[in-house]
C-alpha cells in the first residue's frame, strides 16, 4: 500500500463520516478541490462510484457504505494504538515480569501488590511462579523482570536489595506433642524418632545441610514427609501433621497465639534474607523503576515480618 492509497483512505475516512466534501476539507486542513480531486481518483482506482453527490452533500452509494465499513476499522485501530502509545507515556503503561516462590507470593507479595496495583492501574505485572534458582536463570538470561528471591550467590550479576531476614525454626501443634508424649517421647530426640519430619525435598539445599545435622549429632529419624513448598509445610503443621521446620517469620501469629510451638532445637543458623532482584545490565523501563523504587519505599511497613527473627 502506498502512502499515495493511505491519504486518500484518509480523505474517503472523513468525508463519509461528514457526509459533506467542504466540512471534511476543513477537519483535513486542506482545500475543498483537493478533497474532490481525492474521492475521484480513489473512485477511479476502485472502478466503483463510492459516493452519490448531493445538493447538501454526499451519500455513500451501496459499494461505498461496504468499502467504508472496512476503511473505518482500520482507521479506528490506528487511532486505538496512538491513543495507546499516549497513554503509555501520560500514564506511565508498562509490562513487568516478576519470577518467586509459592511462600513469597502468599506471605509478601498478594498485599505488596494489591497496593502497588491500585496506585499503578496501567502497568501490567505478570507472575512466574517458581525458586530462587529457576528465577536467577531467568533473570541471568534477561527471562525476567525482577525476581523476588533469597540472596544470589552471583553477586557481580545482580542489584540485590534485601528486605527481610529470617531463619528456619522446628514447629508443632501443642496436640501432636502432647500425642507424642503419650507413646512415651521425652524429649526432642524421642520426638523426631517417634513422629513425622516434614522437611522440604531432598534436592532443596537446605534438605541437604539438614540431613547432614541429623547425622552428625546422632538424631534417629522415624518417618519423613517430604514437601514442594514452604506454604505447604506451614499448613500441614498447623493440621498436627507432623514436626514442620519451617522459616519462623511466616508463623509469628502461630507461635503467639500458641497453635504451634517451638522445639528449643539448637541449630546453626547462617544469615538469610529475601529481596528484589534484577539484572545488573538489565536496561531499566520506566515500569521497572516505577516498581522498583514502590518496593524500596515500601521496605520499612514489610520489615514487621522480619520481627522475632
Amino acid at each position: 500500500m502506498s502512502d499515495q492509497n493511505i491519504q486518500l483512505y484518509r480523505i474517503f475516512n472523513e468525508v463519509a463520516r461528514m457526509g459533506n466534501i467542504t466540512h471534511a476539507a476543513k477537519n483535513l486542513f486542506i482545500s475543498q478541490p483537493a478533497v474532490s480531486s481525492a474521492i475521484n481518483n480513489l473512485e477511479n482506482n476502485l472502478g466503483v462510484t463510492l459516493f452519490i453527490r448531493k445538493s447538501r452533500g454526499v451519500q455513500l452509494t451501496e459499494k461505498g457504505e461496504l468499502f467504508y465499513k472496512h476503511v473505518k476499522s482500520a482507521f479506528d485501530i490506528l487511532e486505538k494504538g496512538e491513543h495507546e502509545i499516549k497513554e503509555t507515556e501520560n500514564q506511565k503503561i508498562g509490562r513487568i515480569s516478576i519470577g518467586l516462590s509459592t511462600t513469597m507470593c502468599h506471605f509478601v507479595m498478594r498485599p505488596f501488590l494489591k497496593k502497588f496495583i491500585e496506585e499503578h492501574p496501567y502497568i501490567e505485572i505478570s507472575l512466574i511462579n517458581q525458586s530462587s534458582y529457576q528465577t536467577f536463570n531467568m533473570l541471568e538470561d534477561y527471562g525476567l523482570d525482577i525476581g523476588i528471591t533469597t540472596e544470589p550467590i552471583k553477586k557481580n550479576v545482580f542489584e540485590y536489595y534485601p528486605f527481610m531476614d529470617y531463619k528456619y525454626i522446628f514447629v508443632a501443634t501443642p496436640s501432636y506433642i502432647h500425642n507424642l508424649k503419650l507413646r512415651e517421647a521425652k524429649n526432642i530426640g524421642d520426638y523426631f524418632a517417634f513422629g513425622t519430619l516434614m522437611l522440604l525435598h531432598k534436592t532443596h539445599p537446605l534438605r541437604q545441610s539438614m540431613d547432614q545435622y541429623f547425622f552428625e549429632n546422632g538424631y534417629t529419624i522415624g518417618h519423613t514427609l517430604e514437601v514442594s513448598n514452604m506454604d505447604l509445610l506451614i499448613d500441614f503443621s498447623k493440621m498436627s501433621m507432623g514436626i514442620g521446620y519451617v522459616i519462623k517469620n511466616f508463623v509469628l501469629d502461630e507461635l503467639e497465639e500458641g497453635s504451634l510451638i517451638e522445639l528449643p532445637l539448637d541449630i546453626p543458623q547462617v544469615n538469610r534474607s529475601f529481596g528484589l532482584t534484577y539484572n545488573k545490565s538489565t536496561h531499566l523501563t520506566t515500569a521497572m523503576s516505577i516498581f522498583i523504587t514502590y518496593f524500596k519505599r515500601s521496605i520499612p511497613g514489610w520489615m514487621k515480618l522480619a520481627r522475632h527473627s
